[in-house]
Formats: C-alpha cells, structure tokens, sequence
C-alpha cells in the first residue's frame, strides 16, 4: 500500500509540473534591446555598431538557414548588455541562454555575471563552419533581492568588431524537491 501511495504521488507531481516563470525581460530580443541596458566602451559610436539585433540577416554572421526569423545580439569587445531582476536573495537560481560563434571571427571569451561577480566564462575557439546556437544551463545563488545580471565579451584572438552571438535568455528560481524524506511526519501505529 505504501508503494502505491508513494507511486501515485510520484505520478501526480510529474503530470502536474508548473511552469517556472521567466524573470528576464525581452529573453528573446524580439523587441531590440529594449529592457535590456546596453554598456559601450566608446559611447560615440552609434549602439548598432557594438550590439545588432537582427532575424532577417543571419546569413552575414554566418548562422545556419534554420536560424532564419532568430533574433540575437552580438557582443563585441566594445559591448556589454545587462539586466536586474527580482530575486530572493540567497535562493537558487538557473541562466539558460544560447550563444554561438561568428565563423573566423577568432577566438572569443563570454563571461556572465551577477551583481559584478563572474558565474561563467566560455571560451569559444575561432572556427570557419556555419555557426549554430549551442544552450548553456548555469546555476547560482542569487546574491541580493535584486540581481543585476551581464553578459560581455573579450577579444582573445580576431577582429574587436566581431563577437558571439547571443539569444533566448531566460533566468528562473530552481526548484528544490528532497525527494527522500518530502514531508517530515512521526509515524504513528
């Protein structure tokens, strides 16, 4: 009886999953940059010179045809976008966002923050194959009740001007399950 019941909890807690909410605005950049700020190293230079969002010109950053309609930025060297969000401060927390190279663009570094402090870096070496959009899951603890998070990148090796391609931001508060003891109760007979 106690295998069933525990089974069947189990089954409900999987068909009933509710659906995180995302906690980033414009994740996708339909919308430009809009709710998003964007940091320039050289503030007279027009924001579409450093940060590009496009859906109809994959083609010339050297995106794949299924990419076709995507909306994306760019970071350069001279680029940086940001975002603050509500979160609880010392909760878990999951960054999913999908980044990809631009083909010969040369090696590249993409580093995350949070409130100032790196929670990722990912190096991407210089490559001439068609770029593709490639997921990356990162968890941290947020570090107050509102979470400024940034994405930049750094020129290893290529020209400044050309960077990683970045879209389909989303940050949601982690689930926790202690699925060994779910409810702390005496046992009584």
């Amino acid at each position: 009886m106690k295998i069933l019941l525990s089974f069947i909890f189990i089954s409900f807690l999987l068909s009933h999953t509710v659906e995180a909410q995302n906690l980033i605005k414009n994740s996708k950049f339909n919308a430009g940059v809009e709710s998003w700020e964007v940091l320039l190293a050289e503030k007279s230079l027009p924001i579409k010179a450093q940060v590009i969002e496009h859906s109809q010109d994959y083609g010339s950053y050297g995106l794949a045809d299924n990419y076709i309609n995507t909306s994306f930025v760019e970071l350069d060297a001279t680029s940086a976008i940001q975002q603050k969000i509500n979160t609880d401060n010392s909760d878990n927390y999951t960054l999913i966002f999908a980044c990809a190279h631009r083909p010969n663009a040369g090696d590249k570094q993409l580093v995350v923050t949070a409130n100032g402090t790196v929670i990722h870096t990912e190096t991407i070496k210089n490559n001439a194959a068609v770029g593709s959009f490639k997921y990356i899951n990162i968890y941290f603890n947020a570090p107050s009740s509102t979470t400024k998070l940034s994405f930049y990148a750094v020129s290893i090796s290529g020209p400044d001007d050309q960077g990683i391609l970045l879209t389909d931001v989303s940050c949601e508060k982690t689930a926790e399950i202690n699925i060994t003891n779910p409810v702390h109760r005496k046992k009584t007979h």
